[in-house]
């Protein structure tokens, strides 16, 4: 007698159900070739650490703005099916680190556990003195080819499907290597892409299954393409402060926040002097806007990877200190004749105005 049984990769959720040999022989063949060898950090694995993350929350608005690229020209039923089937497998994951029942870390953290022929094949499963004769429906390669659907229906979305591919990649290396820290970040990458993009905002109305770690509602790990040049990580010598939602530098004292895409040093007045020390004698009031002379115009090649916010900012840092931000932003994207911040192409000309202050003091 064979008995069937889901099996997120560890659980056993016993029922009766039926798979398609062929499917599952065609995913086995093709799935993995797109394998590459993926770097990743050095992590401590544990149940408590699964949502530990000291990156901010995306902002709302800048949320929107992706998920209205993103979706756009994406059939109503194809985006449906993607946000649902992104979500199942991100659960399955989630799971899978969290519940004692399929307890993935313990399963998984030894190379050599027996545990892994789950995530090679599907079919009857015997081995003794490990587990009984099961079916198993979800190897690596189901996962695999769940994603393979997903990215099918984004397939001009650049950004979005090497998303998908790094998930898949993760995947694949982890069945190829038996290695668990693989499995861990490819559900951060599942994680980001549920909660900060596809199914954003999230919510479990009254009746649906509620995920298995509510920490995970409110951690972002920052590690995909799709939110990337929206979503502005710290200045190099500045902390992201909670509390105040905040980038601080902790030597002066100086502090930006990121509104609409851009890093912003505001006016004195909104500085909270119980919560931010500012060294005597700086003074990081905006200077009016008509004080600034145009002095030069220089130009630069965009390189791939670079976004507008990289590009200007030690422009605005080291030469514009107390020029609004956003004026001197809109000032770069009228020279240049940019309408969306967001995408500048690689290897075309970028031109940066620098001004001098006409009403500063001259020593």
């Amino acid at each position: 007698m064979v008995i069937v049984a889901l099996i997120g990769c560890g659980c056993l959720i016993f029922s009766k159900l039926w798979i398609n040999p062929a499917t599952s022989n065609q995913v086995q063949d093709t799935a993995y070739k797109t394998a590459s060898s993926v770097k990743t950090p050095d992590v401590v694995i544990s149940k408590a650490n699964l949502h530990k993350s000291d990156v901010p929350l995306p902002d709302k608005d800048m949320v929107e703005k992706v998920q209205a690229e993103l979706f756009k020209g994406v059939k109503k039923e194809d985006l449906e099916k993607a946000k649902k089937t992104v979500h199942e497998l991100h659960m399955y994951f989630e799971s899978g680190f969290v519940y004692e029942a399929e307890n993935w870390i313990e399963k998984y953290s030894d190379p050599n556990s027996p545990g892994w022929v789950f995530w090679e094949k599907t079919g009857t499963i015997e081995i003794p003195g490990y587990t009984e004769k099961v079916y198993n429906e979800k190897d690596g390669n189901w996962y695999i080819q769940r994603l393979e659907e997903v990215k099918a229906a984004f397939a001009d979305k650049t950004a979005f499907t090497d998303d998908i591919t790094k998930a898949q990649e993760l995947i694949s290396e982890a069945v190829k290597n038996h290695d668990i820290k693989n499995l861990w970040y490819a559900h951060q990458v599942l994680h980001n892409l549920d909660y900060w993009v596809l199914n954003y905002p999230i919510q479990y109305p009254k009746g649906t299954a509620a995920p298995p770690d509510w920490k995970g509602v409110e951690t972002y790990f920052g590690v995909t393409k799709t939110l990337k040049g929206f979503y502005q990580t710290a200045l190099e010598e500045y902390i992201y402060d909670e509390q105040t939602g905040r980038y601080i530098n902790k030597i002066t004292g100086v502090w930006y926040v990121v509104k609409d895409g851009y890093k912003v040093i505001p006016p004195e007045e909104y500085i909270d002097r119980a919560k931010v020390e500012t060294i005597d004698g700086i003074n990081i009031t905006d200077r009016p806007n008509d004080v600034w002379e145009l002095k030069e115009i220089r130009e630069i090649t965009i390189k791939s990877g670079d976004t507008l916010v990289d590009i200007i900012k030690p422009y605005f840092m080291n030469e514009h200190f107390r020029m609004n931000y956003e004026w001197y932003a809109k000032q770069v994207l009228k020279l240049n004749n940019i309408t969306d911040p967001h995408y500048i192409k690689a290897g075309d000309t970028l031109k940066i105005p620098i001004y001098i202050d006409k009403g500063a003091k001259v020593n």
